[in-house]
Order: C-alpha cells, then structure tokens, then sequence
C-alpha cells in the first residue's frame, strides 16, 4: 500500500510539473488545449478568438471548419481553414468565407513540435440572412516582445475601410506584415481605401510601411511633421511615395469623405507642426455615425496638446462614446478636464502587453474607474472589437 501511495504521488508531482498555466498538459505529451470562442460581426464575418498555449514547444494553431459536428472525431470531414505556426500570441481569426443562412462548427487544434495535438471546446454559430450595416472598429494588439504602439481598421457601413496608425516594427517583426495583413486577408479586404499616420513616432508609423508595400492604398494622410523625425519616418514618407497613394497633410478644420453615413472631422493639430513635443503633432480625429461617436486621439498630451484642443472647441464638440485613450494611457495624458469635455461611456488603450514605460498608467486608470468608464486594454484583452449601428453599442 506504501508503495502505491508513493506512486500516485510521484504521477501527481509529475502532472502539476507538466502544467501550462492553469490546465494541464497530457501526461502523453499532448499540448494544452487553448478555449475557443466565436462571435459574428455585422459584415457577416465570424470573430474567433482563443486563450493561449504557453508550452515551451508550441509549434502551431489549426482552426477547423465544418458544416456538422464532430470535428475532433473526424477532421476528415471539416476544413483547416487557417494555420498560425511558430507565433503562440496569434489568438484571433476572421472568417470572411462563410454564407449567410448557413450553421459552421468551429474547433482549435493546438499543435507541439512533437507533432502532438490537443482539441479545443467545439462551437456552432448560424450567419444571419439579413445583417444590418455597421461600423466597425478593430483595435489590433500591438504587442511584440517590448513594442507598443497604436493600430485602428476602421470599417464603415458601405464597405470603405480605412487604418490609424500601424504599430511597431523590429528587424525579425512587424505590426504591419505580422497582425494587420494577415487581419486584412481575413476580412477580405483587398486593398484600403485610406490611412492615417497621426504623427512620426516609429510605433505608430513603422508597421504601416510593410502595409504599403503589400496592399494598394488610395490615401495617406499624415501630419506634415517638419522637424527633425526618424529615420523610420523618413522611411515611411519614401514608401508612400514609392506606393503612388496620394498624400494629404490632415489639420484642423478638415473634413474626411470617408462615407456618406459618417461625419469625420480633424481636430488637431495646426498645419506645419514641427517644433515641441512630437506626440502633440497627433491628428486626432472625431467620426460620427447617426447617434454614436468616436474619438482617436494618438499619442496626444494634456499639456500643449489636450489643453489646445479644449480652448477650441465647445464641450459639445468634443463629447464621444469611445474614447481612444492618448499615449497608451500615460499619466501625461487623458486629464479630468478633458475626460469632463469627452465623456465617454468607452475607453480603448492601444498599448502593448510588454512595454516597459508602465503603460497604462495607475493614474488614468484610476481617473477612468472612479467616473465608472468600462475600459478595454489590448495588452489584457488582445485585439478587440466594437461595433455600432448608429444607436447600440457592442464589445467583443
């Protein structure tokens, strides 16, 4: 009996030994299963999006398609309808290539370089026949190792498709090339209609530079720094070039045909900025559509920046639903004056999970909370989504 009791507790050791965070690995060497869940979005497009597997030797997410059930039991008769190798932080797929009308089963295959597999949840979901016409907007996770940044597809209700910003970018990595190309072909979207660079800094206008060079772009708009940049904007401006989008400096006062359902207005900053701080160059940008409205914000401070904007405008001008909080949440950023003029019933913080300024910061976080603003982080929740029809506001 002793030796029984040693046993088992030797097998219990091992077990707890194998784990992956909380659940744990199959004593056969099988990975953890990620939890799968799925939501359709007005475009008729399915949102999947699963918890990740943090085994040293992940290898690969498979996700699988079927028109009937039982996908683990017979993949035979399902589709892989994509696979992510070797980035165990891509947690989110769009498919475009379902049908309205019809019921898709969903299942996550997670994959080890033992070639070993282990099965997510399985989940069903009928598209819709008649879905109404929304506007759209993915804030896409930024985060790579130490990077941040900011990255925005803006879907408008007659199909326009417009980006703010496009992350970082390293030697071996780039927002652009790595999260929203790949986010573009899964939406469908064969070319975009517009981007904006709000302002110079690499972590909003490195990874627009691999967009460019993989998918025609109509316009760019861009702030029209004039003083000294980067070489990676120097980079980007030569590659707007190079892409023959047609190049406009956005300023104060101008107005953005981007649908004829919305009203797009810049705010910020004056024309010609060049001298201060450059996060106070950010094109900020109010979009309208029927009783729900946004506001993005880039990097932009309280200081020169949100004070400015204030000292322009009325309340009533300013007031928005969805913030999109400046400069990742920095502490320099987002003050009570300016949250008095917004407020909004949303906040999004475009930052990345390993920063290493401590971005969000306690303070605007707290300033948020205590005004009972519902806050959404990529850094904790990835890449996620809000959607409107002009009056109903959803989150996932």
């Amino acid at each position: 009996m002793c030796n029984k009791l040693r046993i088992l507790t030797a097998l219990a050791i091992l077990a707890a030994s194998l784990s992956c965070g909380d659940s744990p690995v199959d004593l056969a060497g099988n990975p953890t299963p990620s939890f799968l869940t799925i939501q359709l979005h007005s475009d008729s497009v399915v949102y999947t999006s699963w918890t990740q597997c943090s085994d040293n030797d992940f290898d690969a997410y498979i996700l699988w398609r079927s028109k009937s059930a039982g996908i683990q039991a017979d993949p035979s008769q399902a589709q892989a309808i994509k696979i992510f190798s070797s980035d165990p932080l891509q947690l989110t797929w769009f498919d475009s290539t379902v049908v309205p009308g019809e019921t898709y089963w969903y299942a996550l295959e997670t994959r080890n370089t033992s070639v070993l597999s282990a099965w997510s949840n399985e989940l069903s979901l009928t598209i819709p026949l008649n879905e109404p016409e929304n506007l759209t907007v993915f804030f896409i996770d930024p985060s790579h190792g130490s990077l941040s940044g900011d990255a925005m597809l803006i879907r408008t209700p007659n199909g326009f498709n417009y980006l703010i910003d496009g992350g970082d970018r390293r030697s071996d990595w780039s927002c652009g090339r790595d999260r929203i190309v790949p986010m573009l072909d899964s939406l469908g979207i064969a070319h975009l209609d517009g981007i904006v660079a709000t302002h110079p800094h690499s972590d909003h206008v490195g990874g627009l530079i691999a967009v460019l060079e993989e998918v025609p772009v109509y316009k760019v708009w861009d702030c029209g720094w004039t003083g000294d940049a980067s070489n990676t904007y120097e980079e980007f401006l030569l590659e707007v070039q190079a892409s023959g989008a047609e190049y406009i400096e956005g300023s104060r006062g101008m107005t953005l045909d981007w649908d004829p359902e919305l009203q797009v207005e810049i705010l910020h900053p004056e024309p010609n900025p060049g001298s201060g701080d450059m996060n106070n160059a950010s094109i900020v940008i109010h979009l309208e559509f029927e009783e729900v409205s946004f506001l993005f914000t880039g990097d932009l401070e309280t200081d020169d920046g949100e004070n400015d904007i204030l000292s322009s405008y009325a309340a009533e001008d300013l007031q928005s639903d969805i913030l999109k909080v400046g400069h990742h949440g920095s502490s320099t950023s987002t003050s009570s004056q300016w949250l008095d003029a917004v407020d909004p019933s949303y906040a999004a913080i475009e930052v990345g999970s390993g920063n290493p300024y401590g971005h969000p910061h306690g303070e605007v976080i707290n300033r948020l909370d205590s005004r009972g603003i519902p806050v959404y982080r990529t850094d904790l929740d990835g890449t996620f989504v809000i959607t409107t029809d002009g009056t109903d506001i959803t989150v996932f």
